[in-house]
């Protein structure tokens, strides 16, 4: 899991204005087989996986024919399976300050649809505890297809530096790199 899989990005080229506008703005993924992951590397080898147990996604259609995608995760539910203590680590303002920022974002440059099947690097910006920062996610190839994903998964995986948005706590104990894994699934793939 040492990547941020963020969903591809969707619209036909080969189709004109017209069908594009007729796509729908919000695409609503299957929240029970959707998922986001986090893990941390700790001392000795040791890794902390955790995890948000719902996200959000809405895709985004531009005049020139490209999309983008926003994404969003819940910082002040995200947890440590089995742990309340590190759940509420994670929530803290050592790391993700969910109290003043509950939400984590991450909105996508403009992509060409044909990243859907190929796969490649997603571009964008996340934003994390109030920081914004340019971050680039790796999308694997996926059946979805246009003009409207549906039946099918999209994943995206990133590593980001945690000191980056301000998250400095133990740094003996916790490594500075964060990866993301991210999960969405579309109608009834399974």
């Amino acid at each position: 899991m040492r990547a941020l899989k963020i969903l591809p990005v969707f619209a036909c080229m080969a189709m004109g204005l017209h069908a594009m506008q007729a796509w729908p703005r919000e695409i609503v993924i299957d929240g029970n087989r959707s998922h986001a992951r986090f893990q941390l590397n700790l001392p000795l080898g040791r890794e902390l996986d955790g995890r948000f147990p719902r996200l959000g996604a809405e895709w985004l259609p531009q005049g020139d024919g490209r999309w983008r995608v926003a994404v969003w995760l819940p910082a002040d539910a995200a947890e440590i399976p089995d742990s309340p203590r590190y759940t509420r680590i994670m929530r803290s303002e050592m790391f993700f300050d969910s109290r003043r920022y509950p939400r984590i974002h991450f909105l996508s440059d403009p992509f060409d649809v044909a990243m859907l099947a190929r796969g490649g690097d997603l571009s964008g910006v996340m934003m994390m505890r109030g920081v914004e920062q340019r971050e680039t996610l790796r999308l694997s190839p996926s059946t979805c297809r246009p003009p409207v994903p549906r039946d099918c998964v999209m994943e995206a995986t990133g590593e980001v530096s945690r000191r980056r948005y301000g998250m400095r706590s133990l740094p003996g104990v916790v490594g500075d790199a964060v990866y993301f894994s991210l999960r969405i699934n579309h109608g009834n793939e399974p």
